[in-house]
């Protein structure tokens, strides 16, 4: 980890809060309004791009979630440093692999599958489509080989998980799905949208500037981290509504 200019707490939330109102403008302009989502909305979402958005989704969910447990290693000496910040990774990443149960989040889409028609094997054997595989590796990539300020500013996008999946569960009923049928999605929104959670790697990402970790490469600025984090959301969502009808 190389060190840059440090910044005043002051300075580094300032920072942070700024990345994080570019995130927010970014979903409500490109992703909240998408066609996608206003059909989902609207109740007139097809079947086959439902199935198709779960069926490109399982690998983002599953891949990212383990993903999420390198960055641990990557930055333990950061986080020894921190034990307070150690205790929320921690927490984070255990609660994304044993809630609801052993197997974590991505053990509740099988679920979720079963109800919109797809089965598990079709999940796990799915070739993804080129938005999805853009989407997967961009944020496995992001969790294992890029600077500790610019990971964190990428995952601040997680809030806006919260908000789609709201949008999800208020939405699916007009499809015939139950509670239960979309328990994925009422834990998400709870996490992603949970202030103590949802906050961990804003938190983080704080501390690393203050700390002098705000190096930022050619072409990565921290804004643009986020930015671009939700714009590859909004990507595979348009893929999967151009690609299945």
């Amino acid at each position: 980890m190389t060190e840059h200019s440090k910044m005043t707490a002051q300075e580094a939330k300032q920072k942070a809060e700024a990345i994080r109102k570019v995130i927010l403008d970014t979903y409500h302009r490109e992703v909240e309004p998408s066609p996608f989502f206003s059909d989902l909305r609207a109740g007139t979402l097809t079947r086959p791009r439902l199935q198709g958005w779960i069926k490109n989704w399982y690998s983002f969910a599953l891949e990212v979630n383990t993903g999420m447990g390198t960055v641990y290693h990557q930055f333990v000496g950061f986080f020894k440093r921190h034990p307070a910040l150690e205790d929320r990774i921690a927490q984070k990443i255990g609660e994304e692999f044993t809630t609801p149960a052993i197997g974590g989040h991505a053990r509740m889409l099988p679920v979720l599958g079963k109800a919109l028609g797809v089965t598990t094997n079709e999940m796990i054997e799915c070739e993804l489509i080129p938005e999805a595989r853009g989407l997967v590796d961009f944020f496995v990539r992001s969790w294992i080989d890029i600077p500790l300020a610019e990971c964190f500013a990428v995952h601040m996008e997680e809030e806006i998980f919260g908000f789609i999946s709201r949008d999800f569960r208020q939405s699916l009923p007009k499809y015939g799905l139950t509670n239960e049928d979309m328990k994925y999605f009422r834990v998400h929104e709870e996490a992603d949208l949970d202030e103590d959670h949802g906050g961990t790697n804003q938190a983080i990402l704080e501390v690393a500037l203050q700390e002098g970790f705000g190096n930022e490469r050619a072409g990565w600025p921290l804004e643009y981290c986020g930015r671009i984090a939700v714009q590859m959301i909004g990507n595979f969502y348009d893929g999967v509504y151009r690609r299945y009808t």
